[in-house]
């Protein structure tokens, strides 16, 4: 698993979904807050068990990589200039950020390049379900935040 078979990844649950992947477009591009909201309902409703599938056709090791890499990602958007325009502190914005890589890596980088295009969005499942995946496809649990904490507040440097 690398960067693009990540990101390759979250494309492909969309896709699964048409209509939603075509709002999402709409969305990022608009930046509309009633869209965006109606994406992360969407989400945790409809797009999760897309999101499973699809994690648990991953073997050992590629669900192991993707996970770093979605910490990775998560940790590298913990910073005060996102959250200023998110809001949330401590756990909700934690699941702004998964919000965020959720979307894919067109509103990734928007985000990470115009921190004042970052809404809030609950994506939470989506920030934890790679773990639940792993735990009951492998019989083990995943040794979190091993490479990357996503904590908010632990990219110091970002704070």
């Amino acid at each position: 698993m690398n960067e693009v078979k990540f990101w390759e990844l979250i494309e492909n649950v969309w896709a699964d979904a048409p209509k939603l992947n075509t709002m999402r477009a709409k969305a990022i591009a608009t930046n509309d807050l009633d869209m965006i909201d109606e994406l992360g309902e969407a989400l945790s409703d409809k797009l999760v068990t897309k999101y499973i599938k699809r994690l648990k056709a991953l073997k050992k090791d590629e669900l192991a990589a993707y996970i770093h890499l979605l910490e990775e990602k998560l940790y590298l958007i913990d910073r005060a200039d996102i959250q200023k325009y998110t809001g949330g502190t401590g756990d909700h914005f934690l699941y702004y950020r998964s919000f965020i890589v959720a979307l894919g890596k067109d509103y990734y980088e928007m985000v990470s390049k115009n921190p004042a295009k970052a809404v809030e969005g609950d994506g939470e499942i989506f920030g934890f379900i790679a773990y639940d995946v792993y735990e009951e496809k492998f019989g083990e649990e995943f040794e979190r935040n091993s490479v990357h904490s996503i904590e908010t507040g632990s990219n110091k440097a970002a704070w």
